[in-house]
């Protein structure tokens, strides 16, 4: 007869308490670039901003053969529409620079790379004009030298419609409208409308540089230099501007797999996590003029402005590998759509317990318009937005293998309500879901 485990009972470096706290993670107030790559448990982790967050063939092709030779054999989609690179030695990081600068994948310094922390809407088409303003505010933080002291986390965003990027972190949104472009600082509901883009350019330096402003008094008094959002009632609009009244789009979970009619074909990683050879071969079956478009939800778009819903897929599309469901999500009804989960233990070493493998093996499990988060500590790096479940691994009880705390329509560092080792979520997965 199986044994069945309901629960655990946790005895060890917790505090009291009916479900026990959580261990708080480092926080480290900066993200991994190429010039400053992190050190975590598997080796350097080196994150890469493609310039509009496109990538050419020849960078994809660059980017798979880095991730095989150098690295751990995988690249990683992250919530900012960047490409990580795991696994690195540091011996071979020097290596790795000259390689990304051959492509034109490379900042030409550490301050530049942290200024341009922009998401482009990629799912724009050629009339928005959305490349064409991201490309004149990249040229503009690329020469704002006066910027550098913004935190390093400090974020753009560049939308062609409402919502698009609603579940994108960013301290300064700029957003299409019919008759010109919204300013919006994070943390109000208001926004600075302009006419054009060189405009919408200028205001949104201005307010960069105010917050730049803040963040230098914030560091003098000792304090963190925090994020827009805490100071933004303080904002006051420039000369010859007013607020105007804007509605808060509803977070979604992004698009699904598949076509966008005009733009291209969304292929989802699962976890975000993209073997290299996968890659490799997706660039071999397509045109060496294609262009990929590095998304926020963990996605590659394909640019094709042929593409339709329900139409005969691409020619390249068997020849890509596209059918090879380990590697890649290509339509919406995916269980794995449904589940997120960051680098977990070993790879990562804040991580208190596995994530990766448990997510997949519990996504068939996971109710359609649900979500599931399997996070290795209560900084949540895989998902931001609250989840349905998260699963918040909190080390290894005595004989019972690694315990989870369970956290219901929360993040990653809320309070949680019950707690099951992994014997439990994996014998009684529909538990997790059973009192929603």
């Amino acid at each position: 007869m199986r044994v069945l485990h309901l629960g655990c009972r946790v005895r060890r470096r917790y505090s009291r308490g009916p479900y026990p706290m959580h261990t708080p993670p480092h926080i480290q107030g900066w993200c991994p670039g190429a010039w400053q790559p992190m050190a975590s448990g598997d080796g350097l982790v080196l994150r890469v901003r493609p310039p509009l967050g496109r990538l050419t063939v020849a960078q994809a092709r660059r980017l798979a053969r880095l991730a095989w030779v150098h690295g751990n054999g995988a690249l990683e989609l992250s919530s900012r529409a960047n490409v990580q690179l795991r696994g690195i030695a540091p011996g071979r990081h020097a290596a790795v620079l000259r390689a990304l600068a051959a492509v034109g994948l490379l900042d030409a310094d550490a301050g530049r790379e942290r200024r341009r922390n922009l998401v482009i809407d990629p799912l724009c088409r050629p009339q928005e004009s959305v490349h064409a303003l991201g490309q004149a505010l990249q040229q503009a933080l690329d020469a704002a030298d006066d910027l550098a002291g913004l935190p390093a986390k400090f974020g753009w965003s560049v939308e062609g419609a409402p919502g698009r990027l609603a579940g994108v972190s960013a301290d300064i949104r700029l957003q299409r409208t019919s008759t010109g472009w919204l300013v919006q600082p994070d943390g109000r509901q208001q926004a600075l409308a302009v006419a054009d883009a060189r405009q919408a350019v200028a205001v949104g330096l201005a307010l960069a540089r105010w917050f730049a402003g803040q963040a230098s008094l914030r560091r003098a008094q000792g304090l963190r230099p925090g994020r827009m959002a805490a100071v933004a009632a303080q904002l006051q609009p420039p000369p010859g501007l007013d607020w105007v009244e804007t509605e808060t789009p509803a977070h979604g979970e992004g698009p699904a797999p598949g076509a966008v009619p005009g733009v291209g074909w969304l292929l989802g990683a699962p976890l975000g996590r993209l073997p290299a050879v996968a890659l490799a071969r997706l660039v071999r079956a397509l045109p060496e003029q294609a262009f990929l478009r590095v998304t926020p939800w963990r996605m590659l778009l394909v640019e094709d402005e042929n593409a339709e819903s329900g139409a005969a897929m691409p020619r390249w599309w068997a020849a890509a590998g596209l059918d090879n469901a380990a590697d890649w999500i290509t339509h919406a009804h995916d269980p794995r759509l449904r589940v997120s989960a960051c680098t977990g233990a070993p790879g990562c070493t804040q991580a208190l317990g596995p994530t990766q493998t448990l997510a997949l093996e519990l996504a068939p499990q996971v109710p359609h318009g649900a979500h599931l988060h399997v996070t290795g500590c209560a900084k949540g790096c895989a998902r931001q937005a609250p989840a349905t479940v998260v699963l918040r691994a909190e080390g290894q009880d005595e004989g019972e293998g690694p315990v989870y705390s369970v956290v219901r329509h929360g993040r990653a560092g809320d309070r949680a309500q019950e707690q099951r080792t992994l014997a439990s979520v994996r014998d009684n997965p529909g538990l997790l879901f059973s009192k929603e």
